[in-house]
C-alpha cells in the first residue's frame, strides 16, 4: 500500500459510499441480514507503470498517477443463535476496480483493471457445537479468491550495450493474474468449569487443519532444467495450540 501526505500536486482522496439492507428475525433463534453497498473514490493513486519505489527524498510526486475507483457488491449473512448448536454464515460478492486514465497518467493503457484486493467471493462459515456441560467444540472455514496480481509475460536477458547487460521484462495488462485461492479449517475444543473465583478454560485448537498451502507471494524463479517458472510461497502449515484462560 501506497501512504504519502497530500501537496499542492498530489490532491486528497475522496470517497462516498451508499449501503442498503434487509434483515429479518425467526423468534429470536435465527437471523438473516441482506445487504449491498456502492462506493465511488476520487484522486487514488498508485505507481506509474515502470515505476518500482517511491525515494522520498526525491521527486515521489512524479512517479505516482491518480485515478478513480469504485467497490461494490452483497452481504449475505445468516445465524444460528440458540440451542447446543450454533454458528453462522457470511458470504460477500464484491467488486474492486481501479481505473487511470488521465493524459500522461495512463495505468494499465488507460482501461480499467482488477485492484489487488479485489476478491469476487468471500465465504466464513463457524459452527459451535455443545457436547455436554462445560465442553463446546468449534470449527471455522474461511474461503476468499486469490489476490489480483501482475506477472511478466516474457524475459530477456543480456539486453545492452557493450559491457552493460540487465534484464528486462514484459508485462501484460495490470492485475490480470490471480494467485490461488484462501481457504482453510480451523478447530478446537474448550473445557470450561466454573471455579469459586471465576472461571477456567482449557482450549486445544489446530489452525489450517487440513495443511491448505495458502499463496503468501508469487516470485519468477527456475526449475530443475533451468526454465524460468513462477514459483509460490506459501505462509503458515498446519498449527497446533493449547491454551488456558482464567476468568475472575
Amino acid at each position: 500500500d501506497l501512504w504519502v501526505p497530500s501537496t499542492d500536486q498530489v490532491e486528497p482522496q475522496q470517497s462516498w459510499q451508499v449501503a442498503g439492507g434487509l434483515a429479518y428475525n425467526w423468534n429470536k433463534d435465527y437471523e438473516v441480514s441482506l445487504e449491498a453497498y456502492y462506493k465511488r473514490m476520487s484522486n487514488i493513486i498508485a505507481y506509474k507503470d515502470g515505476a518500482s519505489f517511491v525515494d522520498v527524498n526525491g521527486d515521489w510526486e512524479s512517479q505516482v498517477a491518480a485515478g478513480l475507483g469504485k467497490s461494490y457488491g452483497l452481504e449475505l449473512f445468516i445465524q444460528k443463535k440458540t440451542g447446543r448448536f450454533t454458528g453462522w454464515l457470511g458470504y460477500t460478492l464484491a467488486w474492486s476496480n481501479r481505473l487511470f486514465d488521465r493524459p500522461g497518467e495512463e495505468i494499465n493503457f488507460g482501461e480499467e483493471f482488477s485492484y489487488r484486493y479485489d476478491r469476487r467471493h468471500d465465504i466464513s462459515l463457524v459452527g459451535v457445537y455443545e457436547l455436554g456441560e462445560g465442553v463446546d467444540v468449534s470449527a471455522t472455514w474461511v474461503y476468499g479468491t486469490g489476490v489480483a496480481v501482475t506477472l511478466p509475460l516474457q524475459k530477456f536477458e543480456g539486453v545492452g550495450f557493450q559491457e552493460y547487460y540487465s534484464t528486462l521484462y514484459e508485462y501484460g495488462e495490470r492485475n490480470s493474474f490471480r494467485m490461488g485461492a484462501y481457504h482453510r479449517l480451523d478447530v478446537g475444543i474448550n473445557f470450561v468449569k466454573q471455579k469459586k473465583r471465576g472461571e477456567r478454560v482449557w482450549n486445544f485448537s489446530f489452525y489450517n487443519a487440513y495443511n491448505r498451502q495458502n499463496p503468501f507471494f508469487v516470485y519468477q524463479g527456475r526449475d530443475d532444467d533451468g526454465e524460468n517458472v513462477f514459483r509460490q510461497v506459501n505462509l503458515f502449515p498446519v498449527i497446533p495450540s493449547i491454551s488456558y484462560t482464567r476468568r475472575w
